[in-house]
């Protein structure tokens, strides 16, 4: 988790701020995981909460789906938004919320940003060649002797009878 102790800005006057540097190991996001957390960020009392925002750099391991092979995709998540305040009741507009006892979880803020920052189809490098349809070989890793011509079977028919002719 990632928290701080925001206790002296939801007691404290608008326009208020604090900067948190934020330097952390593995962050366990649920169904993410994050090699670390480095960046800093600003938090701003406006009313009814807090204002976080700032820039923090961070890696994904992820697997690459041409060649299923695991690496690391660097990310750089930017923050922006208003965390309510315990004591100003619920909001719609306002998802995150400042626990009870005044502590800020960055957590679900960061998990939601780094959903955002994932591509949809993570590679390893652009240029990735993948696996071989036949024998699951890593075409990165290494060449396959599989023949590469690969004819529609509704149309086998056609070579048959184009074989018969010859």
């Amino acid at each position: 988790m990632i928290r701080f102790d925001v206790s002296t800005l939801t007691r404290a006057r608008l326009g208020t701020s604090l900067t948190l540097n934020v330097d952390t190991g593995p962050q366990d996001l649920t169904d993410l995981e994050l090699d670390f957390v480095r960046g800093t960020i600003q938090v701003v009392r406006v009313q009814g909460g807090l204002l976080v925002r700032g820039t923090v750099k961070s890696q994904l391991g992820l697997e690459c789906v041409r060649c299923l092979e695991p690496f690391v995709l660097p990310v750089t998540l930017e923050l922006e938004e208003t965390f309510r305040l315990p004591e100003a009741g619920p909001r719609p507009d306002l998802v995150y919320a400042v626990s009870d006892n005044d502590w800020l979880d960055l957590a679900p803020l960061l998990r939601e940003q780094a959903w955002v920052a994932l591509p949809m189809k993570p590679l390893c490098h652009a240029d990735c060649k993948g696996l071989c349809p036949q024998c699951g070989a890593n075409l990165n890793l290494e060449s396959c002797t599989c023949e590469n011509v690969q004819v529609d079977p509704r149309l086998a028919v056609l070579k048959n009878l184009l074989q018969s002719q010859e």
